[in-house]
Protein backbone atom coordinates (compact mmCIF):
# COMPACT_ATOMS: atom_id res chain seq x y z
CA UNK A 1 0.00 0.00 0.00
CA UNK A 2 3.12 2.69 -0.04
CA UNK A 3 1.81 3.71 -3.75
CA UNK A 4 -1.35 4.41 -2.11
CA UNK A 5 -0.04 6.33 0.98
CA UNK A 6 2.42 8.12 -1.43
CA UNK A 7 -0.23 9.27 -3.39
CA UNK A 8 -2.09 10.42 -0.83
CA UNK A 9 0.51 12.51 0.30
CA UNK A 10 1.20 13.78 -3.23
CA UNK A 11 -2.17 15.13 -3.47
CA UNK A 12 -2.38 16.55 -0.01
CA UNK A 13 0.91 18.39 -0.62
CA UNK A 14 -0.57 19.36 -4.22
CA UNK A 15 -3.64 21.12 -2.19
CA UNK A 16 -1.14 22.94 0.20
CA UNK A 17 1.35 24.26 -1.73
CA UNK A 18 -1.87 25.70 -4.42
CA UNK A 19 -4.28 27.56 -4.43
CA UNK A 20 -7.24 26.12 -2.25
CA UNK A 21 -9.82 23.56 -4.52
CA UNK A 22 -13.28 24.80 -5.56
CA UNK A 23 -14.63 21.60 -5.07
CA UNK A 24 -13.48 18.46 -2.40
CA UNK A 25 -15.64 15.14 -3.67
CA UNK A 26 -15.40 13.16 -0.62
CA UNK A 27 -16.63 9.53 -1.20
CA UNK A 28 -17.00 7.44 1.81
CA UNK A 29 -16.69 4.02 0.80
CA UNK A 30 -17.35 0.47 2.69
CA UNK A 31 -17.22 -3.17 1.31
CA UNK A 32 -18.06 -1.96 -2.24
CA UNK A 33 -15.26 -2.22 -4.11
CA UNK A 34 -16.80 -2.75 -7.89
CA UNK A 35 -19.06 0.01 -7.38
CA UNK A 36 -16.14 2.04 -6.02
CA UNK A 37 -14.15 0.88 -9.02
CA UNK A 38 -17.39 1.62 -11.25
CA UNK A 39 -18.02 5.20 -9.72
CA UNK A 40 -13.66 6.09 -10.54
CA UNK A 41 -13.83 4.59 -14.13
CA UNK A 42 -16.53 7.20 -14.95
CA UNK A 43 -15.32 9.97 -12.61
CA UNK A 44 -11.17 9.53 -13.22
CA UNK A 45 -11.16 10.96 -16.74
CA UNK A 46 -12.82 14.17 -15.90
CA UNK A 47 -9.98 15.24 -13.26
CA UNK A 48 -7.32 14.58 -15.67
CA UNK A 49 -5.58 17.98 -15.33
CA UNK A 50 -8.13 19.51 -13.23
CA UNK A 51 -6.59 21.15 -9.90
CA UNK A 52 -9.95 22.78 -9.15
CA UNK A 53 -11.17 19.50 -7.55
CA UNK A 54 -9.79 17.14 -4.75
CA UNK A 55 -10.40 13.95 -4.42
CA UNK A 56 -10.71 11.89 -1.09
CA UNK A 57 -11.61 8.18 -0.79
CA UNK A 58 -12.31 7.20 3.23
CA UNK A 59 -12.41 3.50 3.91
CA UNK A 60 -14.16 2.20 6.42
CA UNK A 61 -12.04 -0.30 6.89
CA UNK A 62 -13.51 -2.87 3.80
CA UNK A 63 -12.81 -6.27 3.84
CA UNK A 64 -13.18 -6.39 0.41
CA UNK A 65 -10.65 -4.85 -2.46
CA UNK A 66 -10.83 -1.52 -2.04
CA UNK A 67 -7.50 -0.84 -1.24
CA UNK A 68 -6.22 -2.62 -4.49
CA UNK A 69 -9.29 -0.98 -6.50
CA UNK A 70 -7.60 2.64 -5.28
CA UNK A 71 -4.13 1.22 -5.98
CA UNK A 72 -5.16 0.42 -9.30
CA UNK A 73 -6.38 3.90 -10.01
CA UNK A 74 -4.02 5.90 -8.35
CA UNK A 75 -1.12 4.11 -10.63
CA UNK A 76 -3.11 4.84 -13.46
CA UNK A 77 -2.66 8.72 -12.68
CA UNK A 78 -5.53 9.50 -10.75
CA UNK A 79 -4.41 12.06 -7.71
CA UNK A 80 -6.64 11.62 -4.26
CA UNK A 81 -6.20 10.99 -0.59
CA UNK A 82 -6.54 7.75 0.30
CA UNK A 83 -7.99 7.12 3.83
CA UNK A 84 -8.50 3.94 5.63
CA UNK A 85 -9.57 3.69 8.65
CA UNK A 86 -8.42 1.24 11.34
CA UNK A 87 -11.79 -0.81 12.18
CA UNK A 88 -15.24 0.51 10.90
CA UNK A 89 -16.56 3.63 12.45
CA UNK A 90 -19.62 3.09 11.26
CA UNK A 91 -21.66 5.20 8.28
CA UNK A 92 -21.93 8.66 10.51
CA UNK A 93 -18.40 8.91 11.76
CA UNK A 94 -16.84 7.85 8.16
CA UNK A 95 -19.50 10.82 6.61
CA UNK A 96 -18.49 13.35 8.97
CA UNK A 97 -14.22 12.29 8.82
CA UNK A 98 -14.52 13.07 5.00
CA UNK A 99 -16.61 16.90 6.00
CA UNK A 100 -13.43 17.65 8.19
CA UNK A 101 -11.10 17.08 6.20
CA UNK A 102 -12.28 18.19 2.93
CA UNK A 103 -10.12 21.64 1.82
CA UNK A 104 -12.71 22.82 -0.71
CA UNK A 105 -14.58 25.66 -0.66
CA UNK A 106 -17.55 23.32 -1.45
CA UNK A 107 -17.86 19.65 -0.13
CA UNK A 108 -19.69 16.69 -2.39
CA UNK A 109 -19.93 13.72 -0.07
CA UNK A 110 -20.61 11.43 -3.12
CA UNK A 111 -22.07 7.67 -2.17
CA UNK A 112 -19.64 4.90 -3.57
CA UNK A 113 -22.81 3.20 -5.47
CA UNK A 114 -23.39 6.24 -7.69
CA UNK A 115 -22.15 7.31 -10.54
CA UNK A 116 -20.97 10.86 -11.53
CA UNK A 117 -21.90 11.58 -15.27
CA UNK A 118 -19.43 12.01 -18.38
CA UNK A 119 -19.01 15.98 -18.39
CA UNK A 120 -20.00 16.92 -15.00
CA UNK A 121 -17.35 17.76 -13.24
CA UNK A 122 -16.87 20.84 -16.19
CA UNK A 123 -20.19 22.00 -15.90
CA UNK A 124 -20.07 21.51 -12.23
CA UNK A 125 -17.51 23.66 -11.97
CA UNK A 126 -18.80 26.22 -14.04
CA UNK A 127 -21.88 26.78 -11.85
CA UNK A 128 -19.71 26.71 -9.12
CA UNK A 129 -17.01 29.62 -10.74
CA UNK A 130 -19.69 32.01 -11.68
CA UNK A 131 -21.75 32.72 -8.28
CA UNK A 132 -21.81 32.13 -4.82
CA UNK A 133 -24.05 29.44 -3.24
CA UNK A 134 -25.09 28.06 0.54
CA UNK A 135 -26.48 24.96 -1.44
CA UNK A 136 -26.44 23.31 -4.60
CA UNK A 137 -28.91 20.26 -5.04
CA UNK A 138 -29.02 18.08 -8.17
CA UNK A 139 -31.94 16.14 -9.38
CA UNK A 140 -30.41 12.65 -9.76
CA UNK A 141 -30.96 10.10 -12.78
CA UNK A 142 -31.82 6.30 -11.77
CA UNK A 143 -30.11 3.51 -13.06
CA UNK A 144 -30.20 -0.21 -12.07
CA UNK A 145 -27.11 -1.73 -14.26
CA UNK A 146 -26.40 0.99 -16.68
CA UNK A 147 -26.77 4.99 -15.80
CA UNK A 148 -27.71 4.94 -19.95
CA UNK A 149 -30.58 2.83 -19.03
CA UNK A 150 -32.67 5.59 -18.28
CA UNK A 151 -32.12 7.97 -21.28
CA UNK A 152 -29.25 10.80 -22.07
CA UNK A 153 -26.56 11.34 -20.31
CA UNK A 154 -25.42 14.68 -18.67
CA UNK A 155 -28.24 16.80 -21.03
CA UNK A 156 -27.65 20.72 -20.72
CA UNK A 157 -29.38 20.62 -17.36
CA UNK A 158 -31.83 23.17 -16.57
CA UNK A 159 -31.31 25.15 -13.38
CA UNK A 160 -33.24 28.06 -11.11
CA UNK A 161 -31.15 29.85 -8.78
CA UNK A 162 -33.24 30.24 -5.43
CA UNK A 163 -33.25 33.06 -2.59
CA UNK A 164 -35.40 32.01 0.20
CA UNK A 165 -34.75 29.18 2.43
CA UNK A 166 -38.30 27.43 2.39
CA UNK A 167 -38.75 28.02 -1.60
CA UNK A 168 -35.40 25.78 -1.47
CA UNK A 169 -36.69 23.09 0.92
CA UNK A 170 -39.99 22.81 -1.00
CA UNK A 171 -38.09 22.43 -4.87
CA UNK A 172 -35.93 20.03 -3.18
CA UNK A 173 -39.11 18.31 -1.91
CA UNK A 174 -41.03 17.98 -5.12
CA UNK A 175 -37.93 16.74 -6.71
CA UNK A 176 -35.94 14.82 -4.67
CA UNK A 177 -34.61 14.48 -1.14
CA UNK A 178 -32.57 16.14 1.53
CA UNK A 179 -31.32 12.93 2.84
CA UNK A 180 -29.23 11.63 -0.44
CA UNK A 181 -26.11 12.50 -0.18
CA UNK A 182 -25.01 12.68 -3.56
CA UNK A 183 -27.39 15.24 -4.15
CA UNK A 184 -26.33 17.99 -2.15
CA UNK A 185 -23.35 20.63 -2.71
CA UNK A 186 -22.63 22.58 0.87
CA UNK A 187 -20.43 26.01 0.67
CA UNK A 188 -17.69 25.06 3.62
CA UNK A 189 -16.42 28.03 3.22
CA UNK A 190 -19.68 29.92 4.23
CA UNK A 191 -20.42 27.30 7.29
CA UNK A 192 -17.06 27.60 8.70
CA UNK A 193 -17.62 31.70 8.85
CA UNK A 194 -20.63 31.26 10.95
CA UNK A 195 -21.09 29.65 14.85
CA UNK A 196 -22.86 26.26 14.67
CA UNK A 197 -23.52 23.32 16.81
CA UNK A 198 -20.47 20.96 16.15
CA UNK A 199 -21.76 18.46 13.76
CA UNK A 200 -20.59 15.51 16.30
CA UNK A 201 -24.22 16.04 17.71
CA UNK A 202 -25.74 14.41 14.83
CA UNK A 203 -24.34 10.88 15.08
CA UNK A 204 -25.95 7.78 15.43
CA UNK A 205 -28.92 9.31 13.61
CA UNK A 206 -27.69 7.84 9.96
CA UNK A 207 -28.22 11.59 9.19
CA UNK A 208 -25.22 12.93 10.15
CA UNK A 209 -25.08 15.05 6.73
CA UNK A 210 -28.42 16.89 7.94
CA UNK A 211 -25.81 19.26 10.39
CA UNK A 212 -24.21 20.78 7.66
CA UNK A 213 -26.91 20.94 4.93
CA UNK A 214 -29.53 22.55 7.56
CA UNK A 215 -26.68 25.19 8.94
CA UNK A 216 -26.33 25.94 5.55
CA UNK A 217 -30.01 26.38 5.02
CA UNK A 218 -29.90 27.86 8.43
CA UNK A 219 -28.02 30.64 7.01
CA UNK A 220 -29.02 30.64 3.22
CA UNK A 221 -28.94 33.35 0.55
CA UNK A 222 -28.63 31.94 -2.57
CA UNK A 223 -29.34 28.08 -3.58
CA UNK A 224 -29.01 26.53 -6.98
CA UNK A 225 -31.67 23.73 -8.03
CA UNK A 226 -30.03 21.71 -10.73
CA UNK A 227 -32.15 19.19 -12.93
CA UNK A 228 -31.55 15.89 -13.63
CA UNK A 229 -28.55 14.66 -16.20
CA UNK A 230 -25.36 15.28 -14.15
CA UNK A 231 -25.26 12.10 -11.61
CA UNK A 232 -26.98 8.71 -11.12
CA UNK A 233 -28.18 6.79 -8.17
CA UNK A 234 -28.35 3.17 -8.08
CA UNK A 235 -31.61 1.95 -7.35
CA UNK A 236 -31.03 -1.70 -6.43
CA UNK A 237 -28.93 -0.79 -3.67
CA UNK A 238 -29.84 -3.57 -0.55
CA UNK A 239 -28.01 -1.56 2.18
CA UNK A 240 -28.07 -1.69 5.70
CA UNK A 241 -31.17 -2.54 7.17
CA UNK A 242 -32.91 0.42 8.99
CA UNK A 243 -35.82 1.74 10.64
CA UNK A 244 -37.99 3.76 8.44
CA UNK A 245 -40.36 5.66 10.82
CA UNK A 246 -37.20 6.71 13.67
CA UNK A 247 -34.35 7.64 11.24
CA UNK A 248 -36.78 9.76 8.52
CA UNK A 249 -39.31 10.55 10.98
CA UNK A 250 -37.82 10.94 14.98
CA UNK A 251 -34.44 11.18 13.76
CA UNK A 252 -35.11 13.70 11.35
CA UNK A 253 -37.07 15.69 13.69
CA UNK A 254 -34.01 15.78 15.55
CA UNK A 255 -31.82 17.08 13.52
CA UNK A 256 -33.67 20.08 12.74
CA UNK A 257 -33.95 21.02 16.33
CA UNK A 258 -30.42 20.66 16.58
CA UNK A 259 -29.63 22.34 13.55
CA UNK A 260 -32.27 24.76 12.85
CA UNK A 261 -33.59 27.43 15.34
CA UNK A 262 -36.86 25.64 16.90
CA UNK A 263 -39.74 27.36 15.40
CA UNK A 264 -38.64 29.29 12.85
CA UNK A 265 -39.95 29.25 9.11
CA UNK A 266 -37.21 27.73 8.13
CA UNK A 267 -37.52 24.64 10.43
CA UNK A 268 -41.47 24.45 9.40
CA UNK A 269 -40.71 24.28 6.21
CA UNK A 270 -38.34 21.26 6.75
CA UNK A 271 -41.08 19.15 8.68
CA UNK A 272 -44.10 19.86 6.71
CA UNK A 273 -42.03 19.30 3.37
CA UNK A 274 -40.51 15.67 5.48
CA UNK A 275 -44.34 15.07 5.54
CA UNK A 276 -45.78 16.29 2.51
CA UNK A 277 -42.94 14.86 -0.01
CA UNK A 278 -40.62 12.42 1.65
CA UNK A 279 -43.04 10.01 3.38
CA UNK A 280 -45.84 9.73 0.17
CA UNK A 281 -42.42 9.27 -2.44
CA UNK A 282 -40.97 6.43 -0.19
CA UNK A 283 -42.64 4.90 2.64
CA UNK A 284 -44.84 2.51 0.49
CA UNK A 285 -41.70 1.66 -1.66
CA UNK A 286 -39.65 0.96 1.74
CA UNK A 287 -42.20 -0.83 3.65
CA UNK A 288 -41.67 -3.82 1.64
CA UNK A 289 -38.17 -3.99 1.62
CA UNK A 290 -36.07 -6.32 3.61
CA UNK A 291 -34.13 -3.50 4.30
CA UNK A 292 -37.23 -2.09 6.75
CA UNK A 293 -36.83 -2.76 10.53
CA UNK A 294 -39.22 -1.61 13.00
CA UNK A 295 -39.20 -1.53 16.59
CA UNK A 296 -41.84 -0.14 17.60
CA UNK A 297 -45.41 0.85 15.69
CA UNK A 298 -45.05 3.88 13.08
CA UNK A 299 -47.68 6.15 14.25
CA UNK A 300 -46.60 5.80 18.12
CA UNK A 301 -43.49 7.03 16.77
CA UNK A 302 -44.55 10.10 14.78
CA UNK A 303 -47.18 11.29 16.61
CA UNK A 304 -45.85 12.88 19.40
CA UNK A 305 -43.14 14.71 16.97
CA UNK A 306 -45.82 15.57 14.05
CA UNK A 307 -49.52 14.84 15.65
CA UNK A 308 -49.53 18.75 15.50
CA UNK A 309 -49.67 19.25 11.65
CA UNK A 310 -52.08 18.94 9.90
CA UNK A 311 -50.27 17.21 6.67
CA UNK A 312 -48.89 14.65 8.81
CA UNK A 313 -53.07 13.14 9.31
CA UNK A 314 -53.38 13.80 5.61
CA UNK A 315 -50.16 12.73 4.11
CA UNK A 316 -48.59 10.05 6.58
CA UNK A 317 -51.02 8.48 8.47
CA UNK A 318 -53.39 6.74 6.16
CA UNK A 319 -50.26 5.59 4.32
CA UNK A 320 -49.41 3.88 8.28
CA UNK A 321 -52.97 2.55 9.34
CA UNK A 322 -55.44 2.08 5.88
CA UNK A 323 -55.20 -1.31 4.84
CA UNK A 324 -52.65 -2.21 1.83
CA UNK A 325 -54.93 -1.26 -1.43
CA UNK A 326 -56.87 1.58 -0.04
CA UNK A 327 -53.33 2.86 0.82
CA UNK A 328 -52.16 2.64 -2.09
CA UNK A 329 -54.98 4.40 -3.54
CA UNK A 330 -54.55 7.35 -1.40
CA UNK A 331 -51.00 7.32 -2.28
CA UNK A 332 -52.13 7.64 -6.32
CA UNK A 333 -53.56 10.72 -5.49
CA UNK A 334 -50.80 12.63 -3.28
CA UNK A 335 -48.59 11.91 -6.23
CA UNK A 336 -51.29 12.99 -8.50
CA UNK A 337 -51.03 16.48 -6.44
CA UNK A 338 -47.24 16.56 -6.12
CA UNK A 339 -46.75 16.08 -9.99
CA UNK A 340 -48.97 18.89 -10.12
CA UNK A 341 -47.21 21.05 -7.33
CA UNK A 342 -43.71 20.08 -9.01
CA UNK A 343 -44.98 21.24 -12.85
CA UNK A 344 -45.66 23.89 -11.18
CA UNK A 345 -42.71 25.12 -9.70
CA UNK A 346 -40.63 23.11 -12.32
CA UNK A 347 -37.32 25.54 -13.71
Amino acid sequence: MSEIRKAAESAEKYSTDNCKPILTIAVPTYNRNTKLAFLLRNLAPQLINEPRVELIISDNCSPDDTPSVVEYFVDAGLRCRYIRNREDIGPDANFLQCYAIAGGKYVWIFSDDDVILPGTINTILRFLSGDDFDLVYMRPLGFIKDPTERGQINPQPRTKVLLDASAFVHAVGLNGDFALISSIIVNKQNIDAVQHRPFEDGRDTNLIQLGWVFTALKNFKRGLFIQRGLYAVCEENPGRPFDIARVFGVNWHKASSLFLDSGSEVQDAVLNDQLYSWFPTYWYGLSKSARLTQTATPHTLLRPLYGGRPLYWLCVYPLLTFPRLLAAGWLAILRGIRKIDRVWHAP
